[in-house]
């Protein structure tokens, strides 16, 4: 192969090399197991919602209105009790922990969007940060947008949407 080395080999005595954590097997710093929400006992907001957030992550919750994600961030800050399942944070399960003993912030309905950046680049900003390259950033971008309904709206500012958008 062109500009490739030959592996260096370790002193006969230096200690072997420590296994590094992979992501898959590190333990998630969030983790959402069987979580459901319902309000009347009817109608499930958050249903069966199994997802782990590794330390460091960047996590976008998109989808259309109605669909659970206030809900879910509500229940990870305590404000808001799963009917089902658990919630754990950092390997200790927080499901039943009060607010005030979360440490988290919230700031409520107020969209956390660039307001100098269009709509695909906010869309796209953990892409960025992930180092994803261009091509695959546009396919995700489209396909997050043709999500939640907002095609076409990609190049607009945050404050050429509606609310609801």
């Amino acid at each position: 192969m062109v500009g490739t080395r030959p592996p260096r080999s370790a002193p006969a005595d230096a200690a072997p090399p420590k296994p590094s954590a992979s992501p898959a097997s590190a333990e998630p710093l969030v983790r959402f197991r069987g979580v459901q929400k319902t309000y009347d006992g009817l109608h499930l907001v958050v249903r069966q919602l199994d997802l782990d957030i590794q330390r460091g992550e960047f996590l976008t919750l998109l989808g259309p209105s109605g669909s659970g994600k206030t809900t879910t961030l509500m229940m990870l800050a305590g404000f808001e009790s799963p009917t089902a399942g658990d919630i754990v944070l950092d390997g200790k399960p927080i499901t039943r922990t009060p607010p005030h003993k979360r440490h988290f912030g919230m700031v409520f309905q107020n969209y956390a969007l660039f307001p100098h950046l269009t709509v695909g680049q906010n869309v796209a900003y953990p892409l960025t940060v992930r180092g994803i390259a261009k091509p695959e950033q546009a396919q995700r971008v489209t396909r997050a947008l043709d999500m939640v309904r907002l095609q076409g709206m990609a190049d607009r500012l945050p404050s050429q949407l509606s609310g609801g958008q």
